[in-house]
């Protein structure tokens, strides 16, 4: 039955961090036909633009991918390394996208579908390198509420973005997004995350079209089917998403947000929040207001200069190291 329908693949599912990329990878992974990996980080935190070379950079880049967290989760085996490095070994010059095929091949072998796809949010930048390695390749993206995006960004451990930074981050992603429905045409796919809490199956039928694969009642996931794809004790952030979709998940800024912050990421984000169908809030600019704002502004400037000052000192911006920073903390 499976093999009798083989989707478009590989699939790659990239956006904003915290706007539902790992609920959106969850309901995909559960189709029988395809099986979706945790975030590998390959092309933000392993590759480094280069061409692989040699064998002794094709052992770096195993390496590199060893650091990160969702390749731990992925749990391979010691023969499994090997499939993968004999693979590898067996071609005369492996490219990057050999190295990140053979590790998700590999991985998905365990399953016996006849796809696979990978999510890592920040690979949305990274698309046209992708697209080279793989001119296969689809991409699908998620987009929510940038306020709702800053809201749930607070207070996690890998987050140390200011406000302003973020609102920006987003804008730059928004427009990524806009500019890849015309440059990846027929290869890339963009949802909204509040369309697909309110109506799931809808949404997923869409995406199950672009992927020309059926729809498939399990992709709804009930409690009872759900599993985890991260460390839920090193990842609580994630614990949601292995819960059942929570229509009312949404808007949260409205009551929760402060209107200097609202203002802040309204400004910056512009015209990107229309185009994307979110509603602007109705904010009254008063001197208080604006004196609030431009305090806030003045403080985040002043931290982005203060980090910056210190990975220069401690040397981290030149760290041949891989692991994500707050692992270490």
């Amino acid at each position: 039955m499976i093999e009798s329908c083989i989707p478009r693949h590989p699939v790659f599912v990239v956006g904003m961090p915290r706007s539902g990329t790992t609920l959106l990878s969850s309901l995909l992974d559960a189709h029988p036909a395809l099986v979706v990996a945790p975030e590998t980080h390959y092309f933000t935190r392993c590759w480094r633009g280069g061409a692989i070379e040699n064998w002794a950079d094709v052992e770096r880049m195993l390496a590199r991918l060893d650091q990160q967290p969702g390749v731990h989760d992925m749990a391979l085996s010691d023969d499994e390394w090997a499939t993968i490095r004999g693979r590898l070994r067996a071609l005369q010059a492996p490219t990057h996208g050999d190295v990140f095929r053979a590790l998700l091949d590999t991985y998905a072998a365990r399953s016996g579908a006849p796809a696979w796809g990978e999510k890592t949010p920040d690979h949305l930048a990274n698309v046209p390198a992708m697209a080279r390695q793989f001119p296969n390749a689809v991409f699908v993206t998620i987009i929510r509420d940038p306020r709702d995006v800053v809201l749930s960004l607070r207070n996690l451990p890998w987050s140390r973005r200011t406000i302003p930074e973020q609102a920006w981050t987003w804008r730059t992603y928004a427009a990524l997004v806009d500019r890849y429905r015309t440059d990846y045409e027929g290869r890339f796919f963009a949802l909204r995350y509040e369309d697909l809490i309110v109506d799931p199956e809808a949404c997923l039928r869409d995406v199950c079209a672009f992927l020309e694969m059926p729809f498939q009642e399990a992709m709804l996931r009930p409690p009872q089917q759900a599993s985890h794809h991260f460390d839920p004790d090193r990842e609580p952030w994630k614990r949601k998403s292995a819960r059942q979709i929570d229509s009312s998940n949404r808007e949260k800024w409205r009551s929760q947000m402060p209107e200097a912050e609202r203002g802040i990421v309204e400004l910056i984000v512009g015209r990107w929040l229309s185009v994307h169908r979110y509603p602007r809030s109705h904010i009254r600019w008063r001197p208080a207001l604006i004196g609030k704002v431009l305090q806030r502004l003045g403080t985040a400037a002043l931290q982005r200069v203060r980090r910056t000052f210190h990975k220069l000192r401690s040397g981290r911006a030149f760290s041949r190291s891989a692991a994500p920073r707050w692992t270490e903390e």
